[in-house]
């Protein structure tokens, strides 16, 4: 049986190194879908390559919210030229954690293979580890450094059987939920044995960098889009960050101890990426800056090619910029 990890990623340089090695140990193949990345994450994923993990990358520099299109993109690719018989939805912050399933992941499958009751989907639950000061600051492995976490959560990711393959299967925003035909697959079943080590919040700059560019691809992808609701928790940060910077950027419990909750739990997940040799200790600052301008940039660009593409385009944008009005 043949499983195959897919990975929509946008600057991850300080963790898609580990990610990468520890998602090797589960799947045969992992295909990305870089979204842009400027801070080192492609240079990374090259040099994995060339060592020969066998790893395969696509890149779209979507500047707007578009993530039905590429996930449903990437498990077709998965199932149709490298033979997935499971596509793993993984985003490059979450680790497979299989230590409280009683065998190994490979044997769960095999044995839900031969089961009478079928199941096409398997939503496993995402477990949120956090950054707070006791963390060892000099442990460049994010899943050694962060050891502390809160209990389960409800929200859960899929892994997708390539039975169900179809023209009009759809992969929801966020790997959430998988359609077929217009409805929810209804042969899912929720394994909360598995779980994934989630490590989406890491230093208060990544946080800045997220809020800034996710609520700006909404944004861009226009009100259609916005009012869906997608993305909306950047919404709040976004405008924070806008208007009022320094209630973030000059908090000290923003920038210090943000996820120090009294509920979270020591548990350090089980790592078995082994050493990295690419990867380099972050400086979160200069991270954050890179991230923003290349965005900065890609959006620049698409916007001047937008332009160039249609005179009537130009036209429109001539007219707005000529355009005034009193304000006060």
């Amino acid at each position: 049986m043949k499983y195959v990890a897919v990975t929509r990623i946008l600057d991850e340089a300080d963790i898609v190194e580990a990610f990468t090695r520890h998602s090797a140990l589960f799947v045969g193949h992992h295909i990305f879908m870089d979204n842009g990345s400027n801070d080192g994450t492609l240079d990374i994923l090259r040099a994995l390559q060339d060592e020969g993990l066998p790893i395969t990358v696509f890149q779209n520099k979507s500047v707007h919210y578009n993530e039905r299109e590429f996930n449903t993109f990437l498990y077709k690719e998965a199932v149709d030229n490298h033979q997935a018989d499971w596509v793993v939805f993984l985003d490059a912050d979450e680790f497979l954690d299989d230590r409280h399933l009683g065998m190994s992941f490979h044997q769960y499958f095999e044995a839900l293979s031969r089961s009478d009751r079928p199941a096409h989907c398997v939503k496993v639950p995402m477990v949120n580890y956090q950054y707070t000061r006791q963390d060892d600051k000099g442990e460049v492995i994010v899943p050694r450094r962060m050891i502390r976490r809160h209990a389960p959560s409800d929200t859960c990711k899929v892994i997708v059987s390539a039975k169900i393959r179809h023209d009009d299967i759809l992969i929801d925003n966020g790997s959430h939920h998988v359609f077929c035909r217009g409805s929810e697959v209804r042969e899912a079943i929720t394994e909360n044995s598995i779980w994934l080590a989630h490590f989406s919040e890491r230093s208060p700059f990544q946080l800045v960098v997220k809020f800034v560019r996710g609520w700006a691809k909404v944004l861009a992808a226009g009100e259609s889009v916005i009012e869906t609701g997608a993305s909306s928790h950047y919404r709040g940060p976004f405008h924070m960050l806008r208007d009022n910077p320094e209630s973030l950027l000059r908090s000290e419990w923003f920038m210090t101890h943000k996820n120090e909750h009294p509920d979270l739990v020591e548990d350090p997940m089980r790592y078995h990426g082994g050493e990295l040799r690419y990867t380099k200790s972050p400086d979160d600052e200069m991270l954050a800056v890179r991230s923003l301008m290349g965005y900065l940039t890609d959006l620049a660009d698409q916007h001047g090619r937008l332009i160039d593409s249609s005179a009537s385009v130009r036209q429109l944008v001539e007219q707005w910029g000529s355009r005034h009005d009193r304000i006060l």
